[in-house]
């Protein structure tokens, strides 16, 4: 080391040390001298009051994923899932069949998205035709279409892999009947509209005796109905290989569920946009359902009036450990708090819900919600709120009501219960003494 090096480091060494002996000597971290002040750092651990919301109007139209089965949750209680789906018949592809061609096989394929319980593969399906036409509007999830009786498909699916194609054979007589109309060239598949007047669409269910719910992707490219049959060739032979395809995902679809709380903490719980407080003393997250945990923070406001010149250093967030779920059941990854108010209803800005945004985001943004992500090992959901906690010191931006809440209030089912007591939210800060 050349002789510059070394004054620097002899330097650099008695810097630390004088630093170290002024700590010493005050108590406290600063350097001791007359204009300059030491430093004190604390932490608060800021009261909450909480309680539980049952959310309204649920949209669950046009997502590209319905839902099916059946929950029996000791916590949530049971839910019942049906998707209903327009038939595209795609009139234009639509050739004409000759009187001698012969149907070979009609198979349904569909695409698992989403399992409840990761272990119970195996999909008790049934698909009954409905027996009035769905409306081209709005549907949210406490809607419902009427239901025949003709069955269209039923059988068993075991899901080897989620987001693969399965497929399953219909039922003969229903197949045997469109594709008559469809040979015949009945008035009946003229046009999409008359089609869709003989055959409103299709009602995705499980058998009621099933224990699992099930996501299915609704997209031409997934979900469709193959018809397989044999052309005449010109040689007067029946053995060309035709096809004709009715998709599904393209026009109107959405699922609706039932819920029955009987026997549960959440029995009550009837009334939307009200607070509830569960017999249990637990708090609750169902997405899909609507449910959310809501959030007071008013005690945040006096510990900030309290301290008006307090330096906020960061601040966290943390929910948990939560209860233990269900077997099978995994909690969702990731939380959001919503921004809400006395009304009890989110906030919206455009497609997006107005909520706490991440740390360097604007305050009063919707594009980078903050995210509570989830440790499976201790159970806890925890993200930093330094940036909001930090406005909130300064009066730039203070608002004291939020929702805990999934980050798709209508794209899974799964939920989340916890103690008051451990959702906890903790302000680092320090004060010049």
């Amino acid at each position: 080391m050349n002789l510059l090096g070394k004054i620097k480091s002899i330097g650099a060494l008695m810097l630390g040390l004088t630093l170290l002996f002024s700590c010493e000597k005050n108590g406290d971290f600063g350097f001791g001298s007359d204009d300059v002040s030491p430093v004190e750092f604390s932490v608060e651990t800021v009261g909450t009051s909480s309680s539980v919301v049952l959310l309204d109007s649920i949209a669950s139209t046009n997502l590209g994923v319905g839902f099916i089965g059946n929950i029996d949750d000791p916590d949530v209680g049971k839910v019942k899932a049906t998707t209903y789906a327009k038939m595209e018949l795609n009139v234009d592809d639509l050739n004409s069949i000759s009187e001698e061609a012969i149907l070979d096989s009609v198979k349904l394929s569909i695409k698992f998205g989403y399992l409840y319980k990761d272990f119970a593969k195996t999909v008790r399906l049934k698909v009954s035709l409905l027996s009035e036409q769905i409306e081209d509007t709005l549907h949210i999830t406490t809607n419902s279409t009427a239901i025949s009786n003709e069955l269209v498909v039923s059988g068993n699916i075991l899901i080897d892999e989620v987001d693969s194609i399965y497929t399953i054979d219909l039922d003969m007589a229903f197949a045997n009947r469109l594709f008559e109309i469809m040979r015949d060239e009945g008035p009946e598949v003229a046009t999409q509209e008359a089609f869709e007047a003989a055959f409103p669409g299709l009602a995705f269910q499980t058998e009621d005796n099933s224990s699992n719910a099930y996501g299915i992707v609704l997209d031409p490219e997934s979900s469709m109905i193959d018809f397989y049959y044999s052309e005449v060739s010109s040689t007067g032979a029946v053995n060309v290989p035709s096809t004709h395809k009715i998709t599904l995902g393209d026009l109107t679809h959405y699922y609706g569920l039932e819920f029955d709380r009987s026997g549960t903490a959440l029995e009550g719980l009837t009334n939307t946009n009200e607070e509830f407080s569960p017999s249990s003393g637990l708090r609750y997250i169902q997405a899909g359902a609507g449910i959310v945990t809501k959030i007071n923070l008013s005690e945040l406001e006096t510990f900030a009036n309290l301290k008006p010149e307090a330096i906020v250093n960061t601040a966290q967030v943390s929910i948990g450990p939560i209860e233990e779920p269900v077997d099978g059941v995994t909690p969702p990854t990731r939380l959001l708090l919503l921004l809400t108010d006395s009304g009890n209803r989110v906030i919206r800005d455009g497609d997006n819900f107005r909520a706490i945004q991440q740390d360097g985001s604007n305050p009063i943004g919707s594009g980078t919600p903050l995210t509570l992500l989830y440790d499976e090992d201790s159970k806890t959901y925890t993200a930093s709120i330094t940036s909001f906690v930090g406005y909130y010191f300064s009066d730039v931006f203070r608002r004291n009501q939020f929702f805990i809440a999934p980050p798709s209030v209508n794209g899974e089912l799964g939920n989340v219960v916890f103690r008051p007591e451990d959702f906890k939210l903790k302000v680092f800060y320090s004060e010049l003494k």
